[in-house]
């Protein structure tokens, strides 16, 4: 039950600093240049196993991996007010301006920003490539990166429509937790960090945890290293 309620209280904050810290940590530990490659790779492992998951849901629905389908199997949801986006259509394209983003609201309020556009810079492109690789997603600009907004344009989004509409399964079934999707992210920094960095990877990845572990309690932290084995490329009801 306590391990319940503890994965409950999980939001896109933790997630959002979870990986700015461990960012911080390799990028003081062996300096910008030689860690920023290893953390995007890290971001591009994550967001295409994301996109691998939305793409196996969708195909479970009877849906089509086309930009419309992307659009509508995401697997996460916050509070209303966090996310403000507008979208546009555009001859078959939808371009989104996202003026908030709870990501690039904890990072500015923490002082982390230049730590949190390397997941800015990866994470859309990665998603739609793990979902289809021949879809096509523009990031014209992030906040992160110093944009006024974040500009996506997301290529072909509204060419064609979902199938079997009356198949799909409700919204809600398609949204994980954020205790999930913050192990999934621990996880994945950690097995990528631990491989291109070695024995320095271990050291970035439990120096930030001791920070998680401060700032949200051990029984957060506790959740993490135990969902650490989880086979994350898969969808959570096939484990």
């Amino acid at each position: 039950m306590h391990d319940a309620k503890t994965r409950e209280t999980f939001t896109a904050e933790q997630h959002a600093l979870l990986f700015t810290w461990v960012a911080r940590e390799a990028i003081v530990r062996i300096g910008e240049k030689p860690a920023a490659p290893v953390i995007r790779a890290a971001v591009r492992l994550y967001g295409e196993q994301r996109g691998h998951r939305m793409a196996l849901r969708a195909q479970q629905d009877g849906q089509p991996l086309s930009m419309a389908s992307y659009l509508s199997f995401r697997e996460w949801e916050v509070p209303a007010g966090e996310i403000q986006q507008t979208g546009l259509p555009w001859r078959g394209d939808l371009r989104a301006r996202v003026r908030r983003c709870c990501w690039a609201t904890a990072w500015q309020q923490e002082g982390l920003t230049d730590y949190g556009k390397y997941y800015c810079q990866e994470i859309h492109k990665a998603l739609v490539r793990g979902f289809n690789p021949d879809l096509v997603i523009d990031v014209k600009g992030t906040r992160t990166d110093g944009s006024r907004m974040c500009q996506l344009v997301y290529h072909g989004a509204f060419e064609g429509s979902l199938v079997h509409e009356d198949t799909q399964r409700d919204q809600e079934r398609r949204i994980l937790p954020w205790s999930y999707h913050t192990a999934h992210l621990h996880s994945t920094m950690s097995a990528v960090l631990q491989r291109e960095m070695g024995s320095t990877g271990v050291a970035v990845l439990q120096a930030a945890l001791e920070t998680f572990a401060a700032r949200f309690g051990t029984a957060m932290a506790d959740v993490l290293a135990l969902d650490a084995g989880t086979d994350f490329d898969v969808l959570p009801e096939e484990r």
